[in-house]
């Protein structure tokens, strides 16, 4: 069994270890996630960059709030664009390992000269991060002992739904998500033996279509299939990948959709476009709402949260891609050319 495999089936523990820290540490988390907070700016490079895109959208849906996702590559080559928007923010960074060097350089640079408060979420303890950070929570158990990021991610996305859940006082909310990242294991384990025959077929490149909260994780479900099979992903808004991307769907491309409660007639239309370019389908819907569709395979989802559905998405991309590599050779323990973090000279 590949590093590779073991991390993603064994995602279940992880995140229920996570649900546990989160609580542990609620009290400290909450002086910088809180109502009277208004203005946050996440950052990450990478995967973490994408992590933060969700969590940005989620905070951004608050009344009154500004929030921002932010590349910490971007911010380290020009910190004085971006000194009004992270001024009087808190920054909350989130990285896999604590040690990659754009982070590193633009968390000082941004205690020391524009004042903030920093906010790390990591899967390391002791990491260089943490000493600039005000507050951490670190999960080394998540941590991905493979290159490319599965059970991490998967963690991460779940923390932010939980710091959105904090900084609501929605505990529906948390419970909807725990009880998402606790069926983790039954949902991967059924799910196998579909995505194992449809990773065999012929398709070249990959689509993951889904909008809101999603709009992060939902990058990094396409780039799943980059890192760990080497297969092109893309990702776009659902209706808006009508608007140009739609000219390079073919038979050869495989689409994840995830389909919202509500809007489902464009949705459905949506859905039958895309099938119309001949390629193959995979859509993660409401229970309620799984017949009708064109489609390869359908995912029903029970969460009754639309951002929870981020869970089953990213754990269905994964076992894709992994498949895919186990089916074509590829080893997805080592991805050509990537490392586990970046560090800069």
């Amino acid at each position: 069994m590949t590093l590779t495999e073991r991390e993603i089936f064994s995602q279940q523990e992880a995140l229920e270890r996570a649900l546990e820290a989160f609580s542990a540490r609620r009290e400290q988390l909450g002086a910088y996630i809180s109502p009277e907070q208004k203005r946050y700016v996440f950052v990450g490079c990478g995967s973490s960059h994408m992590m933060a895109q969700s969590a940005a959208r989620a905070f951004a849906l608050e009344p009154g709030v500004s929030a921002y996702a932010l590349a910490g590559g971007d911010y380290l080559l020009a910190p004085e664009d971006y000194r009004g928007m992270v001024e009087g923010s808190v920054v909350v960074f989130f990285s896999r390992s604590g040690a990659t060097g754009e982070l590193l350089r633009a968390a000082e640079t941004m205690r020391t000269v524009c004042g903030v408060r920093i906010l790390t979420v990591t899967m390391a303890e002791q990491s260089p991060l943490e000493a600039l950070s005000h507050c951490t929570l670190a999960m080394p158990w998540a941590h991905d002992q493979s290159v490319c990021q599965t059970r991490s991610v998967t963690t991460f996305y779940t923390v932010i739904l939980l710091l959105w859940a904090l900084y609501r006082g929605d505990a529906a909310l948390e419970e909807d998500v725990a009880k998402a990242a606790r069926g983790s294991t039954a949902r991967l384990e059924s799910l196998r033996p579909a995505l194992r025959d449809l990773a065999h077929g012929s398709f070249t490149d990959v689509v993951v279509l889904a909008d809101g909260v999603l709009c992060g994780i939902a990058a990094e479900a396409a780039l799943a299939f980059t890192e760990v099979c080497m297969v092109s992903g893309k990702s776009f808004h659902l209706l808006d990948y009508r608007h140009g991307p739609k000219v390079l769907g073919s038979p050869d491309t495989l689409y994840l959709l995830v389909v919202r409660p509500q809007g489902q007639q464009l949705q459905r239309d949506m859905a039958a476009d895309v099938a119309a370019t001949g390629g193959t389908v995979v859509l993660l819907c409401p229970r309620e709402h799984t017949s009708g569709w064109d489609a390869g395979l359908v995912i029903p989802c029970d969460a009754a949260r639309f951002a929870s559905y981020g869970i089953p998405l990213i754990q269905a991309a994964q076992v894709l891609a992994l498949e895919r590599a186990l089916h074509t050779g590829i080893d997805p323990d080592h991805p050509k050319g990537l490392d586990s973090f970046i560090t800069l000279k």
